[in-house]
């Protein structure tokens, strides 16, 4: 195994530079960090160009050497280990992967037409990396298998969304919306029911008949909700109530909520 000690690596300077989204997708790779987390991806097949290990970490733990069946490992110098990764604690295991193909609009909905998919949910500018990465978990948990991603949201691949996500990032498959008025078009032609979150002329979320066999759930903005041009296309809209004094509900905790009542309404038709 290559001992990594000086900061002019090739790896060292790939691994700095996937800090910032610009680099993340030029070079269509982000960082995973976490030996439970990278042990998952290499089981699922997920692309790995190579494993940096704290050198600490290899004395500590011997599953880290079964690495070296996928992708090249290096052990690293401790405290320049600690140059790159994003956390305090950390446990001594960067992957640095690939970023998985997003799907175009047209290729999603090809693909829609031969799966049996009833619950889908479009983030419209999610700005808080906490925010997304709860929400990708969720989706996860709920078994929605893809996340559609309008212009404006937080890059997916930030590393505190990936964190978040306790690699349910490694599960859910995004969809990059090129434009969103004419997605929600095509998804109302393959028969999905749009539900749209707004405080205004909302119905309860708990209607029955809110949801049908298939639907789509939007969320908006943490600041300003769904953009006027979704709210106008959506088949419903609806919201949940607010007994204490709250103003709003987190949009992540907002989306989760909404995320199981679909499933459970889908799931009896």
């Amino acid at each position: 195994m290559v001992e990594i000690t000086s900061t002019q690596n090739k790896w060292i300077k790939l691994a700095k530079s996937l800090s910032t989204r610009k680099y993340r997708e030029k070079e269509q790779k982000f960082l995973l960090e976490g030996l439970r987390t990278v042990s998952l991806a290499v089981e699922t097949g997920q692309t790995c160009h190579a494993i940096l290990i704290s050198a600490d970490t290899l004395t500590q733990n011997e599953k880290t050497f079964e690495f070296e069946e996928v992708a090249p490992v290096f052990s690293v110098e401790t405290v320049l280990f600690k140059e790159i990764a994003h956390t305090e604690n950390t446990q001594g295991v960067i992957g640095i992967m690939s970023i998985p193909e997003k799907l175009s609009d047209e290729e999603f909905l090809e693909k829609l037409k031969k799966e049996e998919i009833n619950s889908l949910i479009m983030l419209d500018r999610l700005q808080d990396p906490g925010n997304m990465g709860t929400v990708i978990r969720t989706a996860d948990a709920a078994g929605f298998p893809y996340i559609i991603l309008n212009k404006g949201c937080v890059d997916v691949y930030n590393d505190k969304v990936v964190r978040s996500t306790v690699g349910s990032i490694l599960n859910v498959q995004f969809v990059e919306a090129e434009n969103p008025g004419q997605l929600i078009i095509g998804l109302k032609s393959l028969g999905y029911n749009i539900v749209v979150t707004a405080l205004r002329d909302s119905k309860d979320y708990k209607a029955d008949d809110n949801y049908s066999l298939k639907n789509c759930l939007v969320i908006g903005n943490e600041a300003n909700g769904v953009s006027g041009e979704l709210i106008e296309s959506a088949d419903v809209c609806v919201k949940i109530p607010i007994f204490g004094k709250a103003e709003s509900l987190n949009a992540a905790v907002a989306a989760g909520i909404m995320m199981y009542r679909m499933t459970d309404r889908s799931s009896l038709r």
